[in-house]
């Protein structure tokens, strides 16, 4: 994984990743935590130039750092609505209202995305816009909370849906190659290989 130049991990527990994958000073940073200051720190420290954000999904501790963010932000604008306003699921999970502005910034669509080394796949299931990102020259996939290493997203919050994670664990994570390192948007990586044989929340819905 030497295009991983650094995992950051934010106070809600979301992890951000600075990838550089074309071996020059350019740059990916993948989601978009609130405690975005460090990230931004470290890719002004080392010189890099950040060709694009990539969110995994549009829940605030992964998207809340869009409000300190100046540049190409590309996603699934099917979880646009969720991107925009983080203060709808803070008082959803908090049960009270919280001063966060609307994000009123420019959200690029993943299809707008121009690149022959990312594949990009949407595994909807913990929302209806979450995707994977798939660096194939790196053997590495940023799954957010589709997958991690020994659980799954939840899907009972807003646009969740257990069906549609079904679906996606059998038609996408199935086919994911079992050589490549899962880096999920919390809690440590993993082999491919060894969640399909270790996860057992996997097994029991794929068994299911």
């Amino acid at each position: 994984m030497k295009a991983i130049l650094n995992t950051f991990t934010s106070f809600t527990t979301s992890n951000c990743y600075v990838v550089r994958p074309f071996n020059d000073d350019k740059c990916f940073i993948i989601d978009l935590p609130p405690d975005l200051d460090s990230v931004l720190e470290f890719v002004k420290e080392n010189n890099l130039t950040i060709a694009g954000a990539l969110l995994t999904h549009g829940h605030y501790d992964h998207a809340l750092g869009l409000q300190s963010f100046d540049g190409h932000a590309y996603m699934n604008l099917d979880d646009e609505f969720l991107a925009r306003n983080p203060h709808e699921q803070i008082k959803t999970l908090l049960g009270q209202n919280v001063d966060i502005n609307e994000y009123n910034g420019k959200l690029e669509s993943i299809e707008n995305l121009d690149s022959k080394h990312i594949n990009i796949h949407k595994n909807p299931g913990h929302t209806k816009g979450s995707v994977s990102y798939e660096f194939p020259n790196e053997g590495i996939i940023f799954t957010g909370d589709f997958v991690f290493k020994d659980s799954i997203g939840r899907t009972d919050l807003f646009s969740g849906s257990m069906s549609e994670m079904n679906t996606s664990l059998k038609e996408t994570f199935l086919n994911f190659d079992d050589d490549y390192e899962i880096l999920p948007g919390h809690g440590p990586s993993g082999k491919v290989r060894s969640i399909k044989d270790n996860n057992e929340f996997i097994k029991v819905l794929l068994n299911d």
